[in-house]
């Protein structure tokens, strides 16, 4: 996975019965993840977390950030960005990236996708609730921290601006509207 693992998926970001490569049974989220059509979490944090950098930096600048990180020392610029999107508090983990992959993954995992089109799971002695509210929480909160990664980057601007290219960063309003259920 990148950046992220398992361990930022807890409280309100609780994924049960986590399946990450390699595992083995179909039970709770795995079952979410076969319904958007992937095979473990792993793929599914990897496509979010790109897609989320690449809103927030532009693809150039991702592309960059991800190549130095992974370098055997990275240049201290890079352990600062990772240190903005990832944050440890104690004993727990938390990301933007983290709220950013809940948000798609409950979301997508409302319906199952079949041949004859999309359908709603019924589970045996449950309900099918509204996610609503959590999609709403996670999205709200990812917004937050991701106010405070710009805040961060525009004060250290000058040690990023020759990694920018023209279309850096255009995406980043997606990322920093806050949303509600009346769609206002």
């Amino acid at each position: 996975m990148i950046l992220i693992d398992e361990t930022y998926f807890v409280g309100e970001l609780s994924l049960p019965n986590i399946r990450t490569s390699g595992a083995g049974v179909s039970v709770g989220v795995d079952l979410a993840l076969q319904t958007v059509g992937e095979n473990d979490l792993d793929v599914f944090v990897d496509k979010y977390v790109i897609d989320y950098l690449v809103r927030l930096f532009g693809r150039e600048f991702t592309q960059t950030f991800l190549d130095e990180i992974a370098a055997t020392t990275p240049d201290p610029i890079w352990l600062n960005v990772r240190k903005q999107l990832l944050i440890k508090y104690g004993p727990y983990n938390y990301s933007p990236l983290a709220n950013y992959v809940y948000f798609h993954l409950t979301r997508n995992a409302v319906t199952k996708t079949t041949q004859a089109g999309e359908a709603d799971p019924k589970f045996e002695y449950a309900e099918n609730a509204s996610v609503s509210d959590n999609l709403i929480t996670a999205w709200n909160d990812m917004t937050r921290m991701t106010l405070v990664i710009v805040k961060w980057f525009n004060e250290h601007f000058d040690d990023y601006k020759g990694y920018l290219k023209k279309a850096s960063g255009r995406d980043v309003c997606s990322l920093t509207k806050f949303i509600n259920k009346f769609g206002i």
